[in-house]
């Protein structure tokens, strides 16, 4: 058996994957009843609105179907193979203005991994706490001059001063579990194997509604689109949990820099023809955003770093790439668009309902039980696919990731923008702004559009004369329902912090002690 492909595995205790087969039969059934809808006669009637509804529909689709096309082929690995003693393994934990605590406890956790190993803490803040804790735990602790190309850089110059075979790389909040190795390091038996990479799970998702949300939006993607992306010969490296060969990084000339590294070195790494593989184990849990400025932060650099790939890597190696990796980095690469098509959606609702006919004329009759029907559908197989494949069978429906990520469209806008004109976003990590209450200047997009939707509304119900208008307000209500959403949430974090300021205590001349 080649140790680089994945094959089907029947773990014991595992749910079936047939009622998720069936589940995306049916949708596919429901996609064509559903797009029938849209062909019958006098349903749109201006131009620029069935062109725009038809770009948006072409990207809501091939995003949905090949997603169930990632979920039928999810497929977890086999158990690997005892790991090779004759490769050399450096672990490198990377460091930028991380809590200390924090770091020295994920750094003390990847000391403690079972397996010959040399750990190094790569330490990008220069901080002499953690020189003393990296010191005290056994581990090597490496800086450099300067900051330049972040984490890649900050990577690249320990390539230059370590010597390990395979490189594994953490996040500072991601503390690894002592059988990590054991489970992932023996794929490397394949030589044609450049890189491994791991689950990445969250141990704060109860925090808050924001980390709720945070983690909930990205479980699928680490469980069963993963799972099918590796499949088709396309795992990727995602940031953090990752073993890469060291020959495989130096045939590329190393990480590749970005605000979106790990998915520009995968390309790389992918285009120069190496394999990977996903390993759907939990082995490393970590934390994510559990505030709307730490969620901001990140998904505005994964956006503008994602779309900067999509513009300028992936065309120049798109050829070189298997057609299974064409299909993935594509799905992966256009995921971020969702904040156009909220936008154009958002805008639409505003101008139909204030303006009426002057906009379009659009007819609903028979739409709401075709779109319910298509909603149920989508959600249904996106849990089964959760139900299936997540880590710790997390597969309760919770509101709060479809909220979130509905009323994030400002940022994934922005993070558009910012790549189509090569604005540059300065790097930062994403937990250094935890304890920061939201600006509200950030949430007014939101506020903007929760008012004109409001406005439509007691327009539509009290004013406007015509009454077929009325069939657009349960869309604006589930609109502004995203928008509150996030407001109210922004609200709550701002109490928040005001207390944690006046809760400090006072110097003795009675002004505040100054942050370290």
């Amino acid at each position: 058996m080649d140790p680089g492909e994945a094959v089907p595995t029947a773990r014991p205790g595992r749910p079936s994957p047939v009622r998720l087969r069936l589940l995306i039969l049916a949708g596919l059934g429901i996609v064509v009843w559903y797009l029938g809808w849209w062909f019958e006669d006098n349903r749109v009637a201006s131009p620029w609105l069935v062109a725009g509804l038809l770009a948006a529909a072409v990207y809501h689709w091939c995003q949905l179907l090949l997603a169930w096309l990632l979920y039928a082929r999810a497929r977890r690995r086999p158990d690997p193979p005892p790991p090779s003693r004759a490769l050399s393994v450096d672990v490198f934990v990377c460091a930028c203005g991380e809590d200390p605590a924090l770091v020295l406890d994920t750094l003390a956790a990847a000391v403690r991994m079972r397996g010959p190993h040399r750990t190094w803490l790569l330490d990008d803040s220069r901080d002499p706490r953690l020189a003393r804790g990296a010191a005290e735990l056994g581990a090597g602790y490496l800086t450099r001059e300067g900051n330049r190309d972040a984490k890649a850089g900050n990577v690249n110059e320990a390539l230059k001063r370590t010597r390990g075979d395979i490189l594994v790389l953490f996040d500072a909040d991601h503390r690894p579990e002592p059988a990590f190795l054991e489970r992932s390091l023996g794929w490397f038996r394949n030589p044609e194997v450049g890189f491994v990479q791991v689950m990445l799970d969250f141990s704060n998702e109860d925090e808050s509604a924001v980390a709720r949300g945070s983690a909930g939006s990205a479980e699928d993607f680490y469980a069963a689109t993963s799972m099918g992306m590796d499949r088709l010969g396309c795992a990727t490296l995602v940031g953090s949990n990752a073993l890469i060969r060291r020959s495989a990084l130096e045939s590329i000339g190393g990480y590749r820099p970005g605000l979106a590294e790990d998915l520009c070195t995968s390309v790389h790494l992918h285009a120069a023809g190496w394999k990977s593989v996903y390993v759907a184990e939990p082995l490393a849990p970590g934390l994510t955003p559990a505030e709307l400025p730490t969620w901001f932060r990140q998904q505005l650099k994964w956006s503008r770093g994602v779309f900067e790939v999509l513009l300028r890597d992936l065309p120049r190696l798109w050829r070189r790439l298997r057609p299974g990796q064409r299909l993935s980095y594509l799905v992966r690469c256009t995921y971020y668009w969702v904040g156009l098509l909220v936008a154009v959606h958002l805008l639409f609702s505003i101008l139909y309902l204030l303006a009426g006919e002057r906009v379009a004329t659009l007819r609903l009759e028979g739409y709401y039980g075709r779109f319910l029907a298509l909603l149920g559908i989508t959600v249904l197989i996106r849990q089964e696919a959760l139900r299936v494949h997540g880590a710790r069978r997390r597969w309760r429906l919770r509101p709060e990731p479809f909220l979130l990520v509905a009323a994030t469209w400002p940022v994934y806008l922005a993070g558009w923008l910012l790549a189509l004109l090569r604005v540059p976003v300065g790097w930062k990590p994403t937990l250094a702004v935890r304890g920061q209450g939201p600006r509200l200047l950030s949430l007014l997009p939101q506020g903007v559009v929760l008012g004109l939707l409001l406005a439509g509304i007691v327009w539509s119900l009290g004013f406007d004369p015509m009454p077929a208008h009325r069939g657009m307000i349960p869309f604006a209500l589930a609109q502004t329902s995203a928008e509150a959403f996030l407001i109210v949430l922004a609200l709550r974090e701002r109490r928040r912090a005001a207390a944690r300021v006046h809760a400090l205590p006072s110097g003795p001349s009675g002004f505040l002690p100054r942050a370290a």
